[in-house]
């Protein structure tokens, strides 16, 4: 088992990913329409996205009028090699004008997804998605306090390989994406580890199984540091960047939580202790990997351990949940 644990077989895991395809994912092109009433309604907006009073390049200020039949502002410009990724539509009223409506319908119709952010109001009501909207969000002003829901609304509505450069360009936006990366990989790790468990609940086969549990496990949370780093703007080959989270989680750690995944493989533990652990594990060191990323700082044992405390009641839930849906109560005995 300890052989396991080496860095250089841990590296020949993560090596099968194609890093470079993530690596230029971070760094691709993309535009969205940020659509107005008027145009100081849409820098607002912008500069909240992009943590800039000049508005990000790659935001595209528009009003109604900027949409209308005569223009093209719909078309891929001829030497930008990104296309519209999504629109976000601003507004105060949750009911659309009509030139409003009209705008948001050439999107759609031009095949841009859609959302709606309606500012200065409280109404639960007005946070309702109308149709042919993609998404819907309602916030008492465009202040600061509006940055999380819009990052949110946005990232959700963009592709998965979008979301990295969304991080990489946007600062404000990349809370949201770490915190939906970080959640689908240990939600992930968490679902791998039952199914994994169910076949390893088979005295023959578990421990061959174990073991490689053990490498795929650490190689998605390596993977995933990697990528909060990459939107978090870091730079350098991939071994080097994988290196340096390494260094900021600490192999130690990384490795006592292996062996602690392992620890819910005895049989007569059950298996929703390996689920859960899989789940808080992964999720501590994505945490961990932000705060490093974001803040610069490292992090201290107590840090780490005060992640892994918060996420142990979430890794519970989630581990009882998938059991309940996918394995039936006797499978958590």
């Amino acid at each position: 088992m300890p052989s396991l644990l080496k860095l250089p077989d841990i590296w020949r895991v993560i090596r099968e990913v194609d890093l470079e395809a993530i690596r230029r994912g971070a760094h691709g092109r993309f535009r969205i329409v940020v659509l107005a009433p008027t145009r100081s309604e849409a820098e607002r907006a912008a500069a909240l996205l992009g943590g800039d009073e000049v508005p990000h390049p790659w935001l595209e200020l528009r009003t109604p009028g900027d949409l209308d039949g005569s223009r093209s502002e719909l078309e891929q410009a001829p030497d930008d090699p990104a296309t519209l990724t999504a629109a976000l539509v601003v507004t105060r009223s949750a009911d659309l004008t009509p030139e409003l409506a009209d705008a948001g319908e050439r999107l759609r119709r031009a095949g841009v997804p859609v959302a709606t952010v309606v500012h200065g109001t409280t109404r639960a009501l007005d946070g309702v998605v109308r149709a042919g909207e993609t998404a819907r969000t309602m916030v008492p002003a465009l202040d600061d306090g509006a940055v999380s829901p819009i990052a949110t609304l946005l990232v959700g509505m963009v592709t998965p390989g979008m979301r990295l450069a969304l991080a990489r360009q946007l600062p404000p936006v990349r809370e949201a994406v770490f915190d939906r990366l970080i959640e689908e990989t240990a939600k992930a790790n968490a679902t791998y580890a039952f199914t994994a468990a169910m076949a390893e609940s088979v005295p023959v086969v578990g421990v061959p199984l174990n073991l490689a549990d053990m490498a795929i496990l650490t190689k998605n949370q390596l993977v995933m540091g990697y990528k909060i780093a990459l939107g978090a703007g870091k730079s350098g080959r991939p071994r080097d960047v994988i290196g340096e989270v390494l260094g900021v989680v600490g192999a130690g750690f990384l490795f006592r939580q292996a062996a602690r995944q392992l620890v819910g493989l005895i049989p007569v533990a059950g298996i929703l202790p390996k689920v859960a652990i899989a789940y808080t594990g992964t999720w501590a060191i994505g945490r961990a990997v932000v705060v490093w990323a974001t803040q610069g700082r490292r992090l201290s044992p107590s840090m780490v351990s005060r992640f892994s405390k918060d996420a142990a009641g979430r890794g519970r839930a989630f581990a009882r949940g998938l059991i309940a849906a996918r394995g039936g109560s006797a499978a958590a005995q």
